[in-house]
């Protein structure tokens, strides 16, 4: 299957999977956002065996002997990077700049402390002989910043939804013709990702519920140009 094709094809996956929740009752609507996920992550232990890292081995020598790029370095952000730059030309959102920062602070520490966590504890060699393979934070944080854009702008904006999920796979695609992780970890890292997300958006509620009953208790996010933060107080 051409790259194009394959790229487009996950990217109308995700979206697909992310509009079923819209209209829906309540009570279907609390599973639907966990099936991505959860596949994603089952078909990743699926692969996690020799016998797919030994045909990922010679699919790699056979297509992508010689390759090498840093453009996953970058792509992983484009999908947030899209969010960003639509909202400043004015598009919707669901939540204001404020609560998505929020969300997306929220939603960030959790792939990247599950991310990392795993990666050191499982150290888990890469196809390239370097440590922590196991899963992909550049995959993660792709599909997460992809969930994230397809929440807030999916609904009135379907075609950014889309490409924040093409670029997405395109991520972790790059990270396999890098041969800097196996498909296991891709898959496992985009199940992360899309978890994390949806973690966020149910967790932030909840706790701006909480802490706004505790009037000593105070949070800001903070965005500059070249950095995201969030200020604390309590006053006793």
């Amino acid at each position: 299957m051409p790259l194009l094709k394959y790229l487009l094809l996950i990217g109308f996956f995700f979206f697909g999977i992310e509009r079923i929740s819209f209209g829906q009752e309540k009570k279907n609507a609390k599973l639907k956002p966990w099936i991505a996920p959860i596949s994603l992550s089952l078909g990743g232990f699926v692969f996690y065996n020799q016998s797919a890292r030994d045909k990922q081995v010679t699919w790699h020598q056979e297509n992508y002997p010689s390759f090498q790029t840093s453009a996953d370095d970058f792509l992983q952000y484009s999908p947030t990077f899209i969010q960003i730059g639509a909202r400043l030309l004015g598009a919707n959102a669901v939540h204001k700049s404020k609560e998505q920062l929020g969300l997306f602070l929220l939603g960030t520490g959790i792939y990247v402390i599950t991310t990392q966590g795993l990666k050191r504890i499982i150290n888990e060699t890469r196809p390239n002989g370097s440590e922590h393979s196991f899963p992909s934070g550049h995959t993660a944080t792709a599909f997460f910043g992809a969930t994230v854009l397809a929440k807030e702008m999916g609904k009135d904006y379907p075609w950014l939804a889309v490409t924040g999920y093409t670029l997405a796979a395109g991520t972790g695609y790059l990270r396999l013709a890098n041969h800097e992780h196996w498909l296991s970890d891709v898959l496992v890292g985009a199940g992360i990702g899309i978890a994390s997300a949806e973690l966020a958006y149910y967790i932030y509620p909840k706790l701006k519920e909480h802490f706004s009953q505790k009037q000593a208790f105070q949070w800001e996010p903070r965005i500059a140009p070249n950095y995201y933060a969030a200020s604390f107080s309590y006053h006793f």
